[in-house]
């Protein structure tokens, strides 16, 4: 597989599409890096929130 250029690199993620998943990830990270050094939050409690918050179901509400 050929190396891209730079141009070829910046074409490509001007054309991407931001999935959900992929944003809610974005989100996730932020709140991860945002987050004080003495915090016990965890990446799942993050996403069971953010899933609350946005009215989706969480994996716990499909199982149960």
């Amino acid at each position: 597989m050929a190396a891209l250029t730079l141009e070829q690199i910046a074409e490509k993620a001007k054309n991407h599409r931001v999935t959900p998943s992929e944003r809610k990830a974005q989100r996730v990270s932020l709140i991860m890096g945002l987050r004080s050094k003495n915090s016990t939050l965890t990446r799942d409690e993050v996403s069971s929130f953010l899933d609350q918050n946005e009215g989706h179901e969480t994996a716990e509400k499909k199982v149960g």
